[in-house]
């Protein structure tokens, strides 16, 4: 979804991979005659973000004989390395609706993505995960700016039960939505963010088999 035309992102130096990403995504599915609906259940939702932490400590020595005195060098040293999950999965359910919410999240310090902003130490570093992010190793975005979601990591789903006497009808189903998209820079050097919602509906009509 492009906010900012090529023209505009030509004149200001910038290239196509400065584009806003989506960091938060929620829907609202509700069937729009109720009557056939028997009961709503509800999955887990998704553990994410994990946080692991790895803390590598090491020390080195080394002896070394000068004249006229003898000298011995230590040096200690601590890594500490983190692994966050980008995306949280969760859904829930109201009377005979369902919902479905979708959470970026920054990799160094968890926070959700669509209601913060980097710090200006963050926007410079070169290394921060949301640089390069189309292109890196652990992106959270596919190469085309797309994102996926693969149901073993970010839960499972919410099930509608309905009455015998709805097979082979056709069932309307109300589908209300926000997206937030959001902008960080990617490769362009600037400390400027923004975080825009964007609001559909739909309706949908499915034939249950």
């Amino acid at each position: 979804m492009r906010l900012v035309n090529d023209t505009l992102l030509k004149e200001r130096g910038a290239g196509i991979d400065e584009k806003h990403f989506p960091s938060r995504i929620s829907l609202h599915l509700t069937p729009t005659i109720q009557t056939n609906v028997i009961s709503v259940s509800v999955s887990r939702s998704s553990e994410n973000p994990t946080r692991e932490i790895g803390v590598e400590r090491s020390i080195e020595g080394s002896f070394e004989p000068p004249n006229p005195h003898i000298g011995i060098s230590v040096t200690a040293g601590e890594t500490v390395t983190t692994n966050l999950k980008p995306w949280k999965f969760e859904q829930s359910v109201y009377g005979n609706s369902g919902t479905f919410n979708w959470f970026l999240h920054d990799s160094i310090n968890g926070r959700e993505v669509f209601s913060s902003k980097p710090s200006k130490c963050a926007l410079l570093k070169p290394k921060a995960w949301f640089r390069n992010r189309y292109s890196s190793a652990y992106r959270p975005f596919t190469r085309q700016g797309g994102v996926v979601f693969a149901r073993d990591e970010y839960g499972e789903s919410v099930l509608w039960k309905v009455g015998n006497d709805a097979i082979g009808q056709t069932m309307e189903w109300e589908v209300k939505g926000w997206i937030w998209l959001t902008y960080w820079p990617n490769k362009y050097k600037t400390f400027y963010t923004e975080t825009r919602r964007l609001e559909f509906r739909e309706t949908l009509r499915l034939t249950l088999a």
